[in-house]
């Protein structure tokens, strides 16, 4: 019997084991990347606008109580001008929506993005925000995947701003047999011959594209094509000194900017441009060493979050909030 339960023990060791090298190898374990090509940086002109503040809308998280903790949803920007939701996280009915794909690679898009399900409906957490969902402005996506986009189908047609080569890419048959596009969600999405993003030839921070979308400097849109074609970051200004970036999957988590580190193996085959997807992670390097007051938010990282909503998700910050 002692023999019997010391195997079992070693067994069980041994199991936890195998499973903590995985973990390390699939997640933990990064590629150093090379550094961004100099670019000087042009300094944006901002100032307080009255009335502007911006919201933590978490629609699902995990491993919450945990550094590598994880979350989804959208960010609100409350601006005089009207509303603006930057992503949407996933469907409310996310199980559904991936049930048209084979049982792997269901399972898969259920093991990663699944974990981030809605724990209420998007609407009703923009609801306790303070917020009519009837009368947002507009939705921006910074990608778009499923766990981005899905939570537009919850809500009243909107204006979602898109650049054409997004589109192209979410309607591409392709990328939706991989399950990182669905198909029922580009009927709410602009048609590719009618983009509501574009770019100008202006440059911004260390970016050499740009577009104001309010026309006030307070939020200011830059591309980060890599980890798809029409990746977008997201500049909010609140005040001169309160200011955040919103990267979307551009890097995962705080690590990949902070030690200029690739994507986890596991997550890796999400970037549909590998080479140009690091070459973005090396140039967020760059602005964060540039700026360091700058907050970079990952779509994901719910730490990042936390430092820019210390009192946590359902809460908003302005230029007077401290």
């Amino acid at each position: 019997m002692f023999r019997l339960l010391r195997r079992i023990v070693m067994l069980l060791f041994l199991f936890v084991a195998v499973g903590a090298a995985a973990f390390y190898v699939l997640y933990f374990r990064r590629t150093p990347l090379p550094p961004a090509p100099p670019h000087a940086r042009a300094v944006p002109k901002i100032a307080k606008l009255p009335g502007l503040a911006t919201c933590w809308i978490e629609t699902g998280k995990t491993f919450s109580r945990f550094s590598i903790a994880m979350t989804a949803g959208s960010i609100l920007v409350k601006h005089p001008a009207g509303d603006l939701l930057i992503d949407a996280g996933n469907s409310c009915h996310f199980a559904k929506d991936v049930s048209v794909y084979p049982f792997w690679l269901r399972w898969k898009l259920q093991a990663l993005a699944g974990e981030l399900n809605p724990e209420v409906p998007l609407p009703e957490m923009l609801r306790r925000a303070g917020e009519d969902p009837a009368k947002l402005r507009w939705a921006i996506l910074s990608h778009v995947h499923l766990d981005h986009a899905g939570g537009l189908t919850d809500l009243p047609r909107l204006t979602v701003l898109m650049t054409r080569e997004e589109l192209l890419f979410a309607n591409d048959p392709e990328i939706q047999a991989k399950g990182y596009v669905l198909a029922a969600y580009t009927k709410v999405l602009p048609k590719p011959n009618a983009p509501t993003l574009q770019f100008d030839p202006k440059p911004y921070e260390i970016f050499d594209e740009s577009v104001d979308l309010y026309r006030d400097g307070s939020v200011v849109v830059v591309p980060l094509r890599g980890h798809t074609p029409g990746s977008v970051g997201i500049f909010v200004n609140l005040s001169p000194t309160r200011r955040f970036f919103y990267v979307g999957d551009s890097v995962d988590d705080e690590r990949g900017y902070e030690e200029r580190v690739g994507k986890p193996l596991i997550l890796r085959d999400s970037d549909n441009d590998p080479a140009l997807a690091n070459q973005v992670v090396s140039r967020l390097s760059q602005l964060h060493e540039k700026v360091p007051g700058l907050a970079i938010i990952p779509a994901h990282g719910r730490s990042a979050y936390l430092k820019l909503f210390p009192a946590g998700p359902l809460t908003c910050v302005s230029g007077l909030s401290r």
